[in-house]
């Protein structure tokens, strides 16, 4: 009746589509953007109540099943805390070497069964890739607490990555001082209400995968619950120095 928790994180991630595929990880990663920077973003529920709904209708099929069990109520749902996010991006680039971290926040259901209480608690998990050298070395935190650390991999060039972004994001804004391209109307899908990326005098801002900076979007999750889900920027400086000994994964000497 229910899922493992492996399992469980992937197929409510997968609905959610908040599950990050660390792009920097793979080789066909280019090299950071020549100018500094340091971007943090948070991607976060429009709806608190919409977001929880999944977790809610788990929940009431495990009590349901305790009461059959003739076992005594489980305790409540975790409750999101009122600054709860989905995920947190950091984007760092000194000029020569680049990090990128995302950790992400869901409801663990690890323990979510009718035998051990129908217990739930907030998670996270952290996947991290440097770039330096030529090299990018990556590191991964699982749900369970567990990290490990991939053997490096070459960084390689993909000179044909980026040239649609350039003609795709035409719409240019400036939101709290910071400059931003954004999607015209004619390529938004039925799925991104918006979206704008991070704005420079040299062109679109690349992390170190070559990805744009995503720094402000709308965007419908897939599912029944037609949830909504925020990018915001939390800080954003671009051209300001960066210290090489900050560009670390994180517990690194």
């Amino acid at each position: 009746m229910f899922m493992t928790q492996g399992r469980a994180v992937r197929c409510i991630g997968a609905a959610l589509g908040i599950v990050a595929t660390l792009a920097a990880c793979e080789p066909r990663a280019v090299d950071a953007a020549a100018q500094p920077y340091e971007i943090v973003t948070q991607l976060r529920p429009e709806s608190p109540e919409a977001y929880m709904k999944l977790f809610r209708r788990a929940h009431l099929v495990c009590a349901l099943a305790r009461e059959a069990m003739k076992l005594p109520p489980p305790p409540p749902l975790v409750t999101l805390p009122a600054d709860f996010v989905i995920k947190r991006s950091t984007y760092l680039g000194s000029g020569s070497s680049y990090l990128i971290r995302y950790e992400e926040f869901v409801v663990d259901i690890a323990e979510m069964a009718p035998e051990t209480g129908c217990k739930t608690r907030i998670g996270s998990t952290l996947h991290e890739a440097l770039g330096r050298e030529g090299q990018i070395h990556s590191q991964l935190r699982e749900l369970d607490g567990r990290t490990e650390v991939e053997e490096p991999v070459p960084l390689v060039r993909d000179a044909s990555k980026g040239t649609s972004d350039e003609t795709s994001y035409t719409e240019k804004r400036t939101v709290d001082g910071i400059a931003m391209r954004c999607l015209s109307a004619a390529l938004l899908g039925g799925l991104t209400l918006d979206k704008c990326v991070a704005d420079t005098d040299s062109g679109l801002l690349r992390d170190g995968a070559g990805d744009p900076v995503v720094l402000r979007a709308r965007e419908l999750v897939p599912g029944p619950d037609k949830m909504v889900v925020l990018t915001e920027p939390v800080s954003v400086q671009i051209g300001k120095p960066v210290s090489e000994g900050r560009i670390a994964l994180s517990g690194a000497k």
